[in-house]
């Protein structure tokens, strides 16, 4: 088995995980007590950005020597995932209006700025379940909040796809509509979702 360190400290475990996944979990239950939670991996020094993904699961640990492991306090990283998440609302809307009026007016870039906000939104998403992993991990699973979350994250991504649809199509002002009277308002809205994750820090 691979040696595991956290935080460049050795683990030791009680069984003997021979896949990633269960190596994982079992991080996972016992950094909870602790309620810390893993932030990043590195297998014999190599980045593992989708650690947490599905497909990482089997990976066997018979082929690897050194896990680095990073953890870090659960309720420091909800705090600092929902204020970035927070902090990036007003820039994603005024890009949301400034693609808008590049797509109506066909500039050039038009289609570059909506590359560009797409990935601004998935990076939005991204961090705003992140913070309702780290909220679960230190104060307890909560169905209501976690069905927000991804409802909201789904509503978002359906909208996205319909961007894609539309400009699959080539009508750019179908795009620019769809971006202003359906996606801005969402954008705007976000803080519903992310202000009781952010209560939940001061409980």
């Amino acid at each position: 088995m691979a040696d595991c360190l956290v935080n460049d400290i050795p683990e030791t475990f009680e069984f003997r995980p021979e896949r990633w996944g269960e190596l994982l979990a079992g991080l996972d239950r016992r950094l909870a007590a602790e309620r810390r939670v893993v932030t990043a991996v590195r297998f014999d020094g190599v980045d593992q950005p989708s650690f947490r993904h599905e497909g990482m699961a089997d990976v066997a640990l018979d082929g690897i020597a050194q896990i680095d492991v990073e953890a870090e306090d659960a309720v420091a990283l909800l705090r600092a995932a929902v204020d970035a998440a927070r902090d990036s609302l007003p820039d994603l809307v005024a890009g949301v209006g400034q693609t808008s009026a590049a797509l109506r007016a066909d500039a050039p870039d038009a289609l570059g700025q909506l590359a560009t906000l797409i990935a601004a939104l998935q990076s939005l998403m991204t961090l705003t379940v992140a913070a309702g992993t780290a909220a679960d991990i230190s104060f307890g699973a909560d169905p209501v909040a976690d069905a927000a979350v991804h409802g909201a994250c789904a509503r978002i991504e359906g909208a996205l796809t319909v961007l894609v649809d539309r400009q699959t199509g080539g009508d750019r002002h179908e795009v620019a509509d769809a971006l202003d009277h359906h996606l801005a308002p969402a954008i705007a809205g976000w803080t519903d979702i992310l202000t009781p994750i952010r209560m939940r820090t001061a409980a």
